[in-house]
């Protein structure tokens, strides 16, 4: 027998009777699909007929290849790729291995050996022979390809298979083959799958159907891509394409919200608005398109529109959602992955909405919201394992940074303080230091021009994970004992309040630079820094400049307690220890305005006219440089903490000697 010819059959109507048990469970399939009975025993139906379906491949695949027996095995193999990829909802690999195999046997049947490259799909669309009957369902697994693909990412593949099978198609019609291009989209509103016969197996899915699956999945996913990469107008197009194709009601939503967004950002508001409105009307799955108006209420400068629209995404979170019912035929909400943190459809959880309510609330001065959501979170959060919580982060929505647990801790209580609620402040605060305490390092020494840090913990302290992890929690102590202080404070403890400021500090100097000098003798450097405490001011001057975000918090809690606690001593009338603290702060951290409008304005109260006229001089001088900027990398609570720092009076003192500089140059 010839290569490629088909193989005898044990029993000449053993084909006819697998086709009809082939078109026997496409029927029932229809049936069960149809009937009006509950979810569960649809699906055990449905399982059934799956059943069956590799109960009826399993005798195909059991004989030789032959090309009289392929179209209805590659029926077979299609029909039951559909109803398995539909009941586990997505592609795993013992689907990519039965496509595989679908290939191989293919090859076989052809007399052709598997190629050495390993790509299947060229090597059967560039052989000399196809039966006409094998092409729809070889076209319906082509498609089953590009369904897999598209959900592992891999358009490239798709593409390039698209111009395999054109350029087959048009050698045996004699048309001319198309440019080679890469627009996906294009490619597929060119790809043409052949009819069926009408005595050909039944599919449960032809090929031209999953044609138009791909090609809406396709421009949501080029959509998606350009407007996370900046490309607004390729953006808009392609989800315009989505938009306006065969879209079900759970993908038109995603697909109208991603359109507000693009819109948005092209500076068309009331567009995006309508856009995000017809996604609300979907009545599927709020949380994306409420995120998304109350990004674009912000951006409006919209606050209470902005805040109702997150009240309203946390409540639509905090509602449980049943997982999606298996899809049959394949869809286009199959096809469409689980939407990444950074993507800007993504809305979170429950707790991520809330801290992005409270947040907010935090940053637009509505205090007793604040307040109130960020009990709530915290109640939230804590529901479970003390000590995992405080590992695990809040990621906001749309790839803003990470929050940790302790972060949440100090925003709570930083909310506290704002709505006078000092001792409330001080018992949450306290509540953080109690859970963090045996993790803060007794020193911390740190590499010039390095990302490594080298902790020094207590005995029992447990060993960290991440390097960074101990400066982390350093920090966190370091800023609930500043704003335990500005709770005291507000109490009228100054006493307690010199205490926590002083606390504060304490932590924040632990952390001493790496003196890296040079062995002469050994001609090599040495850590002095890991044999005894060694201080180097020139190289914390140059901190800010060239380290990690963590530091600058570091040097900005530096300057922001030593500014408190020089108030705390103005308060108590002892000017020269305030002198200090303000002087330390100047020093510390050159460009804050703060702690030079401070250190202005007890030198004047010193009558220490020259130096506070020098520092007067200073300021006028960097008025038109480049500030520092760092303030806007700040954590909520720090940020929080420095805009509440008092600098009216010290304004109008640096406006007087202005005017009174301006009249001594006058002639």
């Amino acid at each position: 027998m010839s290569p490629g010819s088909a193989a005898p059959l044990e029993h000449p109507g053993c084909l006819g009777l697998w086709k009809a048990e082939n078109d026997r469970l496409v029927r029932q399939w229809r049936q069960v699909v149809v009937q009006d009975s509950g979810q569960l025993l649809k699906q055990q139906a449905v399982l059934h007929v799956l059943e069956e379906f590799r109960g009826l491949l399993h005798k195909l695949q059991g004989l030789p290849s032959a090309l009289s027996v392929l179209p209805l095995e590659l029926t077979v193999l299609g029909n039951t790729l559909t109803l398995g990829v539909g009941l586990v909802q997505g592609f795993t690999k013992d689907h990519v291995l039965n496509i595989q195999q679908g290939l191989e046997r293919v090859l076989n049947a052809q007399g052709m050996p598997l190629p050495k490259s390993g790509d299947l799909w060229e090597a059967i669309f560039q052989s000399s022979f196809i039966p006409s009957e094998m092409l729809p369902p070889l076209h319906h697994l082509v498609g089953l390809q590009g369904a897999l693909w598209l959900t592992d990412n891999r358009p490239g593949d798709l593409i390039i298979l698209l111009h395999t099978v054109m350029s087959s198609q048009c050698k045996e019609s004699g048309a001319n083959l198309p440019g080679f291009t890469e627009d996906l989209l294009s490619l597929l509103h060119v790809w043409d799958p052949p009819f069926e016969e009408p005595d050909a197996p039944l599919a449960l899915q032809d090929a031209k159907s999953l044609k138009d699956v791909l090609l809406t999945t396709a421009a949501f996913h080029q959509g998606l891509h350009e407007l996370h990469m900046g490309n607004l107008s390729l953006a808009l197009s392609s989800l315009q394409k989505a938009a306006f194709s065969l879209c079900p009601r759970p993908v038109l939503v995603q697909v109208h919200t991603a359109l507000g967004a693009c819109l948005r950002k092209m500076g068309h508001p009331q567009r995006a608005l309508l856009h995000l409105l017809e996604a609300l009307k979907a009545g599927l799955a709020p949380g994306p398109p409420l995120l998304e108006a109350a990004r674009l209420y912000r951006q409006l400068g919209h606050t209470t529109a902005e805040l109702d629209s997150l009240k309203l995404l946390v409540e639509a979170l905090s509602i449980p959602h049943s997982s999606r019912p298996p899809l049959f035929p394949l869809g286009v909400e199959l096809l469409i992955t689980a939407l990444r943190p950074e993507s800007s459809l993504y809305c979170g959880t429950q707790s991520q909405a809330k801290h992005l309510l409270a947040s907010r609330c935090l940053q637009t001065g509505r205090g007793e919201e604040a307040v109130e959501q960020y009990l709530d979170l915290l109640a939230l959060l804590l529901d479970g394992s003390v000590l995992q919580g405080m590992k695990c982060s809040v990621t906001l929505p749309g790839g803003s940074p990470a929050s940790r647990v302790p972060d949440i801790f100090l925003e709570t209580a930083t909310a506290l303080i704002l709505v006078a609620r000092f001792q409330d402040s001080l018992t949450v605060c306290e509540e953080l230091l109690s859970r963090i305490s045996l993790l803060v390092p007794q020193k911390l020494w740190l590499g010039q021009g390095e990302p490594s840090l080298w902790p020094s913990l207590s005995p029992v302290s447990p060993l960290p994970d991440d390097p960074s992890e101990p400066l982390f929690y350093l920090l966190w102590a370091s800023a609930a004992h500043l704003l335990q202080g500005q709770a005291h404070s507000g109490l009228g403890a100054r006493r307690e309040a010199l205490e926590e400021f002083s606390r504060c500090l304490e932590l924040l100097f632990r952390v001493q630079p790496v003196a890296r000098v040079v062995d002469k003798g050994a001609d090599r450097d040495v850590d002095q820094g890991l044999s005894r405490d060694v201080i180097i001011s020139s190289a914390e001057d140059e901190l800010p400049s060239k380290i990690c975000p963590p530091i600058r918090v570091l040097q900005k809690l530096k300057v922001v307690a030593l500014i408190s606690r020089g108030l705390e001593w103005v308060a108590e009338g002892r000017d020269a220890r305030a002198l200090q603290d303000f002087l330390l702060g100047v020093q510390l951290c050159p460009g804050d305005r703060r702690a030079s409008l401070h250190l202005l304005h007890i030198l004047w109260r010193l009558e220490r006219r020259e130096e506070a006229t020098a520092i007067c001089q200073r300021l006028e001088a960097e008025a038109d440089q480049c500030q520092d900027n760092s303030e806007g990398l700040l954590p909520l609570y720090l940020e929080s903490y420095v805009n509440r720092i008092p600098i009216s009076e010290q304004e109008s003192l640096l406006q007087e000697l202005r005017k009174s500089l301006q009249r001594s140059t006058c002639p």
